[in-house]
């Protein structure tokens, strides 16, 4: 399936309350990935989109690296449903890390930096996490030094 004529869908990463999120690529500069896409029983609620259009429209303007790139909000017309399309952060999820390694307390120190970095610049444009966890932060390479915050619990 090709979404907005742009993106192709390649595998289902996952199931929330609100959505469902696929890796996807860019057909047209090959460019990986990541959609969510609103759950048939909400893409007609109107809170619910106000609530999603208005805070993917405040973090396609944040710029940090600690925080994923938001790239293209659209409602598909062959699916009518809204979508977010997002950078796609390959690596280990904070809590599957957690699990088989524990973090040393300088890598815990680490972290703890890196995402308050990332949510300080977050907060001055007005967004508020409403789901942080350690499900919700990626370890690029599997380092502390390259976490990413990957979903603000749209």
């Amino acid at each position: 399936m090709v979404l907005d004529n742009r993106y192709r869908l390649i595998k289902l990463l996952g199931e929330g309350g609100m959505g469902e999120v696929y890796r996807g690529v860019n057909i047209h500069n090959g460019e990986a990935v990541a959609i969510k896409i609103v759950l048939p029983a909400l893409a007609h609620d109107e809170k619910i989109l106000s609530l999603f259009q208005k805070e993917s429209t405040v973090l396609r303007r944040i710029s940090h690296d600690a925080i994923v790139r938001y790239e293209v909000f659209t409602i598909d017309p062959e699916i009518a449903r809204p979508c977010l399309v997002m950078e796609y952060v390959e690596g280990v999820p904070l809590g599957d890390r957690m699990e088989s390694d524990p973090l040393s307390e300088a890598e815990v120190m680490t972290l703890l930096r890196r995402l308050a970095d990332g949510l300080e610049v977050a907060h001055r444009a007005g967004v508020v996490h409403r789901d942080l966890s350690p499900d919700n932060v990626i370890l690029r390479e599997g380092r502390v030094e390259n976490a990413k915050i990957i979903d603000f619990g749209i």
